[in-house]
């Protein structure tokens, strides 16, 4: 009976992963605001290319305001509305206040007002086998109770997601170049959390750990988990001052493949001008 049990998992894994065929877009750092008409154009022509490639779903890896308030986040939904396919967001640093440095009552006022208009500020999915998870990081290290409860939310939708196929998606990287970077960068996540997640992480053998917050491309391999970070859709912290854009991923049995669309390519040269 137990060799039954342990046939049909096997059987059933084998299958979630067969079936793993599809494509995803990664855009981030929008920044999008009643006083950034470039910025706003820029999200739009994404979802004119993004409509085009019809992929399963988009992330938005963060910053999808250029500030929080109630008519950024007013105008970023009904640009939105002319995505064709769902978007699940992980809040950035500009979508919600500094949690190390705000007033307790103000950061939850905010993830209160966040959450009143997209219903939630950490999410989880599953598509065809594989499951995609993502955090709140502007929580990570900050020690307050509600880091709290989303490492325990966390623990436990990676417990549910054992054994099928994992991917991270959060808005500030866990690292720049190395898991041993030092403490205090304002573009990646502080111990003692980096440490923890990344246990955590190859515990449950995350396949990829996608963010965005640099404004430019990142890639790296530790513990055979992948590290993406992907540039803006706003503006590039790039030394070329220029890269713009968003990934596509294709998900197969095999792993993944990532895809960058820049926008001064996509769009009219030598940028994409509104």
């Amino acid at each position: 009976m137990k060799r039954q049990v342990l046939l049909i998992f096997a059987l059933l894994l084998l299958a979630s992963a067969v079936h793993a065929d599809f494509t995803f877009v990664q855009v981030s750092d929008t920044h999008v605001g009643v006083k950034e008409a470039g910025y706003n154009a820029r999200y739009g022509e994404v979802i004119r290319q993004v409509n085009e490639l019809k992929p399963a779903f988009v992330i938005h890896t963060g910053d999808a305001l250029t500030i929080w308030s109630p008519e950024n986040a007013a105008l970023f939904k009904e640009i939105s509305r002319g995505l064709a396919v769902p978007m699940y967001i992980a809040p950035g640093n500009h979508d919600l206040p500094d949690m190390k440095k705000a007033h307790p009552d103000q950061a939850a006022k905010t993830i209160a007002d966040w959450k009143q208009v997209f219903e939630y500020d950490r999410v989880s999915f599953s598509h065809e086998g594989c499951v995609f998870i993502g955090p709140d990081s502007n929580l990570l290290s900050t020690g307050l109770l509600a880091e709290k409860e989303q490492i325990e939310w966390l623990k436990s939708e990676l417990r549910k997601a054992r054994g099928k196929r994992i991917f991270i998606f959060q808005h500030c990287p866990l690292f720049l170049e190395k898991p041993t970077d030092p403490n205090g960068s304002y573009f990646a996540v502080d111990e003692p959390a980096r440490g923890s997640l990344l246990k955590l992480f190859k515990t449950y053998h995350v396949e990829a750990v996608l963010t965005g917050h640099v404004h430019r491309s990142i890639e790296s391999v530790f513990d055979r988990i992948s590290f993406i970070s992907t540039p803006a859709i706003s503006f590039s912290c790039d030394a070329d001052k220029g890269l713009t854009g968003y990934s596509v991923f294709h998900v197969s049995t095999g792993g993944f493949t990532r895809r960058f669309v820049d926008l001064r390519k996509a769009g009219a040269p030598p940028d994409f001008q509104p």
